[in-house]
């Protein structure tokens, strides 16, 4: 039972919420971070598949973070550790010995857990058990961080209150809409199904345009049910979604879609990648160069993260060449000090044009990311 996939689950959800508010009512506040574990142990071990898989990387992680990584005491080293079920999983090297569902997700908490973690911080089992499997969050996001994580479910009952209820309430029907009704909709009435060589000019066409909202309507309504359950049990995960379609360039496109993932990668593979490179002694003279590199290998990153078939690999590499080439574009803006394509043209229309330029150029990637022309 996937997190908002069926009936079950919000049947589930619901004892889980009624579960807590009857625990606030009871003044039990010292328990949120037990009652949370309970909750979500038994949800794994009851309720969802490959529960020894999803125990056993729970259990190695945290042995590793707590009680290795300052032996090994390399960043690198630990990220390619509690990353190397996902990549096998991703490249299919017995995938059923690793694989479950949200693994990516889950590894990609490990990692930040792990790079920020400091020994004095004493990692706590339970609070990382909660981070890494809070069930709202476990299968698609958004990506947390541990600390703001611990920090919520520390005040966890003092959180539920009339204003949360009801903006939780909000995103939870906003995503349902979202996912079982518009996804749904475009899905049975705009998109072909039919095998993608026997389409015309113009279907392809279609569903290059249909498939992006379909994408949207459907990833977004999950995230706003778990940003609206999430704040019904006390916890106020991160935005993921706000308007990508309306997006004017690269950069602002994906602080608007999927943002926790983009605001993830810029941390913890942009920065340390982009200061590794500055310490390149044939690269100090070539600030451009860095940031390029920097910002191809991060947007390739986000577009591999989903597996290595070629659709992946290509719409990384196309994520990677636009914000690179926008890059570029505002740098060498800079340097003369003046807009090298739009001059002196109007700010708002400018901005109407680049958000219709931004908007076929996602939807191209976009696309490429569902392997429909694969």
């Amino acid at each position: 039972m996937l997190p908002f996939t069926d009936i079950d689950f919000f049947i589930f959800a619901s004892l889980y919420v009624a579960l807590i508010w009857l625990l606030k009512f009871f003044g039990l506040k010292r328990h949120y971070a037990l009652l949370t574990f309970v909750i979500t142990l038994a949800y794994i071990i009851f309720y969802f598949k490959f529960t020894i898989i999803v125990l056993s990387y729970y259990l190695m992680s945290f042995i590793y973070i707590r009680y290795l990584s300052q032996v090994v005491n390399h960043k690198l080293i630990s990220a390619i550790l509690l990353a190397l079920p996902m990549v096998l999983v991703k490249v299919h090297v017995n995938p059923s010995l690793f694989y479950f569902a949200g693994l990516s997700f889950v590894t990609f908490r490990a990692i930040q857990t792990c790079i920020d973690y400091r020994k004095e911080d004493c990692l706590d089992g339970i609070h990382y058990f909660n981070f890494l499997y809070f069930i709202p969050s476990l299968y698609i996001g958004p990506l947390d961080r541990y600390k703001r994580f611990t920090d919520n479910c520390a005040n966890g009952f003092e959180t539920i209150n009339e204003t949360n209820i009801t903006h939780g309430l909000q995103e939870l029907i906003k995503g349902i809409l979202y996912k079982f009704v518009i996804a749904e909709f475009i899905s049975r009435y705009w998109l072909n199904h039919e095998a993608y060589n026997s389409l015309t000019a113009i279907q392809i066409w279609n569903d290059i345009y249909a498939y992006p909202f379909y994408l949207f309507f459907d990833f977004a309504g999950y995230s706003s049910m778990a940003i609206g359950l999430a704040y019904l049990v006390g916890v106020n995960l991160p935005f993921n979604f706000n308007s990508p379609f309306k997006a004017v360039n690269p950069p602002d496109f994906w602080q608007r879609w999927h943002a926790s993932l983009t605001n993830w990668l810029t941390d913890y593979f942009f920065k340390p990648f982009y200061q590794w490179l500055s310490q390149r002694k044939k690269l100090k003279k070539y600030p451009l160069t860095k940031q390029n590199i920097a910002i191809f290998f991060t947007l390739f990153v986000m577009g591999i993260w989903n597996g290595f078939e070629a659709n992946f690999i290509w719409s990384g590499i196309v994520y990677a060449l636009y914000s690179v080439i926008h890059n570029s574009y505002i740098m060498e803006s800079r340097k003369r000090d003046a807009d090298i394509i739009f001059g002196n043209t109007n700010p708002q229309i400018v901005n109407y044009i680049s958000m219709f330029i931004m908007f076929h150029l996602a939807c191209f990637a976009l696309y490429i990311f569902s392997g429909r022309g694969f």
